[in-house]
């Protein structure tokens, strides 16, 4: 199958600024079914807690988010 959302957010942040925007603007096109949309974000929620409960994934603190979105914003 295709890859893995994490890995094409990752490739995604890579691209200069006018390519991410052609992408963001393409993917805030409304999706036609509301329930497929949440179903999505529940699938998705069950997946990152499962992670957690599992020890494969771990929480970020804030102060480690900011710095990460300070990062972004600055380039």
């Amino acid at each position: 199958m295709g890859w893995p959302v994490e890995k094409i957010l990752e490739e995604a942040l890579k691209l200069d600024p006018e390519d991410r925007a052609l992408i963001a603007a393409e993917l805030s096109e409304p999706v036609e079914d509301p329930e497929e949309v949440r179903q999505a974000w529940v699938r998705l929620a069950v997946e990152r807690l499962e992670k957690l409960e599992r020890g494969e994934a771990k929480t970020v603190g804030w102060d480690e988010v900011q710095g990460r979105l300070q990062k972004i914003l600055d380039r």
